[in-house]
């Protein structure tokens, strides 16, 4: 899904507050545990939607990156 998260979202799911920025994110989804030393780093650079009254953060994994989470394979 391309589109930005205020297009769709107009309120903080957490606190219902309305201030809310769309920012750019680079993320490192990282497997828990000792097992996932193993394990493939997935990164992705989402759209954050973040509430700028509590600081709850909302993104979407893309597809190909939440395959990789799903199989633990990377692509």
């Amino acid at each position: 899904m391309s589109a930005h998260h205020s297009e769709w979202m107009t309120k903080c799911r957490q606190c219902h507050s309305e201030h809310l920025g769309n920012f750019n994110g680079e993320l490192a989804i990282h497997f828990s545990g000792l097992v996932g030393l193993n394990k493939p780093i997935v990164w992705v650079f989402p759209t954050l939607l973040v509430c700028l009254h509590c600081g709850f953060t909302e993104f979407i994994v893309p597809e190909r990156e939440l395959e990789v989470l799903e199989t633990e394979t990377p692509v």
